[in-house]
């Protein structure tokens, strides 16, 4: 599973960005016998989930990823607004039974969760490239000094230790009213994890029994008894180290976990089997795949297994709240949790200058589904391995002052007041639209950059040259404020403010420049975004061909873009249609129904529009199907209708591009369209390895000879390329 993780805030190289806390919210709660995840149970009504939130950002912790099922984000994410005002960086992910990569179809019956595992691996995409992550669940609570330790441990880990696991006595995490779950920890000579088991089931056996008569002759611990996840008894001493499912990571578990989630797929689970963590980070750390530490946190922890748990919890919070631990609420304005000044001065280092660097934002090539991003229907683009480059200083007042080419000169706005538009066409305007939407998501943005902006991105081409300046902007303010916002949130609060510019434009541009995917090409969904990273097979290539003719969406395209965008919204009311997916989604009958029912009820031009955006939704579906089944002719027949539908019902190409999609044709291409917006821009053509020289051969002799010859940025061979990225 790829990972789009979050961007923006980076630390600078001797200053290590702020771990991630992912916390598991997907559960049933089946004991409990409600949704236990949200259970109001501190003084001021506050859940486990928010104190551990809490408690861990007082440790150093600078973003949080909350993995729950989709039914239930919703009511999660209206619950837990006081915490994004009081500014905290929190994003959801979502564990469903089915993923396009590891479980295209669900067993039959099969409604349980795959477990606490597979959990973590929906939270990949969320999570960092590169830092550290911990995870924990959400209706445990662990204390100040457990998420500290795992801080610490996280900071400092020693060489070649890649996990840990928090630790409490066993004794200390049962429940009185009936038997638990833990991960039951084998400890090596070296004191790392040997092995771990999860146990189910576990409850104490018997009383501690004197080993003499005196009273000062030591208890003998008593026992504590359960089984195994395959049925088997197990017995343990009940001080023994119990993992209460508070973990450290670094990234290079996630490809490890996805490994023993397919060997577990392959053993064909019963449909209420699960994929524990425990069970898989201990069967990695018995065949020496990883080296996991223990971290002892102590008695301190808590959890609600049972409704009758719940009291005592309650009770224990309340004696913490008196006794000065927690603020009665703990998110309002006055008492936010601020990290540890010791803790951050030895997890962080000393305060620094504001930091500076350079942000790297891609453009993209739109392999198929044109003008059908802003109608909410999937799309499948790549990032491009053509950038837009912002180097830049972080600066103490809260001003922007960039300057571009000699074409594109310098300009400077505030941050402390309202941000006006410059002259339309101007490209500071795509900069003040990406300060203008983080500062409307609530980012802060107290400090300004300098710098200069340069770029490979071919401009008013089609390859989203103007995408890729909002990201990189976005990226730069970010870092410098040390904030940070998840690729995914980012990219949809950039696709609105990018409209700041006037194109009512959709969200695949940015979605693609940050979570782009070397070899891959993306699926990108909508309602919720989500963006899946599909390969491109070996031998496959992409020929890009510009037609010389700019289209400017900020400019004189911009009117007949937005056009195109109210007629489909027309259309699809007119023939009394709710969604386009509903259309797009329809089976054979019922698909052929509905385009016969447009072309009767529709003007000439709606019912055309209607039957581009509606077929062209289908051969996205139909594309990505080519694309993992490496078939290059139906890939590059879907392309060709899609060019046919782009020119005869979407009126959005023009001849130098339809000649363009001609020659690359007769020169062996499998399949050619118009990419981007139309009215000008590119032509993508796909091809084999050996044929692309010819290809392009053809388009310099018959295509830019004639006109006077082409250089480099006009026509070349695009590889996918990785996602934008800033760096100090």
């Amino acid at each position: 599973m790829s990972g789009t993780g979050p961007v923006g805030g980076a630390r600078p190289a001797d200053r290590p960005e702020r771990p991630t806390l992912v916390i598991l919210a997907a559960g049933r709660s089946t004991r409990f016998g409600r949704a236990k995840q949200l259970e109001p149970v501190g003084p001021g009504g506050a859940s486990l989930l928010e104190y551990a939130v809490y408690d861990a950002v007082r440790a150093g912790f600078g973003r949080f990823v909350i993995v729950v099922r989709e039914s239930q984000q919703d009511e999660f994410e209206a619950r837990l607004t006081p915490l994004r005002v009081a500014g905290l960086s929190l994003s959801f992910a979502c564990q469903r039974l089915v993923d396009a990569d590891l479980v295209p179809l669900p067993p039959p019956g099969r409604v349980r969760p795959w477990g606490t595992g597979f959990a973590v691996l929906a939270a990949a995409t969320a999570l960092p490239r590169q830092s550290p992550f911990a995870v924990c669940n959400a209706d445990d609570f662990y204390g100040r000094v457990a998420h500290e330790r795992l801080a610490h441990a996280l900071a400092a880990s020693p060489p070649g230790i890649r996990a840990f696991v928090a630790t409490s006595p066993l004794a200390d995490t049962l429940s009185t009213f009936g038997g638990v779950s833990r991960g039951l920890c084998e400890t090596g000579p070296d004191g790392t994890l040997l092995r771990m088991t999860e146990g189910l089931d576990l409850r104490l056996d018997g009383d501690a029994a004197r080993t003499g008569d005196g009273p000062e002759s030591p208890a003998a611990p008593p026992g504590v008894v359960g089984r195994t996840a395959s049925g088997a008894a197990v017995r343990v001493d009940a001080d023994s180290p119990a993992c209460m499912g508070l973990w450290g990571f670094f990234p290079e578990i996630l490809p490890l976990l996805e490994e023993r989630f397919r060997d577990f797929l392959a053993a064909s689970p019963g449909i209420e089997d699960e994929f524990y963590l425990s069970e898989a980070v201990g069967d990695l750390a018995a065949a020496e795949r990883t080296r996991c530490g223990l971290v002892p946190v102590g008695p301190g922890w808590m959890g609600v297994t049972f409704p009758e748990d719940r009291e005592r919890v309650a009770a224990s919070l309340r004696q913490l709240t008196e006794a000065g631990a927690y603020p009665v609420d703990l998110w309002t304005p006055h008492v936010r949790p601020e990290p540890l000044r010791a803790a951050q001065a030895s997890l962080f280092g000393p305060p620094q200058a504001p930091p500076g660097g350079v942000a790297t934002a891609p453009g993209r090539i739109n392999l198929i589904g044109e003008h059908i991003d802003y109608n909410g229907l999937p799309v499948l683009p790549m990032a491009l391995d053509r950038h837009v480059q912002l180097e830049f200083e972080g600066a103490e007042h809260a001003t922007v002052e960039l300057e571009g080419d000699a074409a594109h000169g310098s300009f400077a706005f505030r941050l402390d007041r309202a941000i006006e538009s410059a002259p339309r066409g101007h490209w500071s305007n795509y900069v003040r639209a990406a300060a203008r939407g983080l500062l409307d998501h609530g980012v802060g943005l107290q400090r300004g950059i300098r710098g200069t902006v340069t770029g490979t991105v071919p401009v008013a081409e089609g390859l989203s040259s103007s995408s890729a300046l909002v990201v990189a902007s976005a990226l730069a303010l970010l870092h410098a404020n040390e904030a940070e916002v998840e690729a995914l949130e980012l990219a949809a609060l950039l696709a609105r403010a990018e409209r700041f510019v006037g194109v009512q434009g959709g969200g695949m541009d940015q979605a693609a420049s940050l979570c782009g995917k070397e070899g891959h090409a993306l699926r990108i969904d909508f309602g919720p975004l989500r963006v899946t990273p599909v390969p491109v097979p070996e031998g496959w290539r992409w020929v890009v061909a510009s037609s010389l003719a700019r289209a400017e969406k900020a400019g004189a395209v911009r009117e007949l873009y937005n056009e195109r965008r109210a007629e489909c919204a027309e259309a699809l009311e007119r023939v009394g249609r709710t969604s386009w997916p509903e259309v797009v989604e329809a089976d054979e009958d019922e698909f052929a129904s509905i385009l016969a029912g447009a072309g009767r009820s529709l003007p000439l031009t709606l019912s055309r529009r209607f039957r581009h955006v509606a077929t062209e939704g289908r051969r996205v579906i139909e594309a990505e199907r080519a694309l993992r089944s490496e078939n290059m002719a139906a890939f590059g027949r879907l392309m060709n209708a899609s060019h046919a539908s782009l020119r005869d019902d979407f009126s959005v190409s023009t001849q130098a591009l339809d000649e363009i999609v001609g020659v690359a044709l007769d020169a062996g291409a499998a399949g050619a369209r118009l990419t981007g917006a139309g009215f000008g821009g590119c032509v993508v053509a796909l091809c084999r390895a050996n044929r692309a020289k010819a290809v392009i051969e053809a388009l310099i002799d018959r295509f830019y000879a004639p006109r006077g010859g082409v250089d480099r940025r006009a026509l070349f061979v695009a590889d996918a390329a990785d996602g934008a990225t800033v760096t100090s």
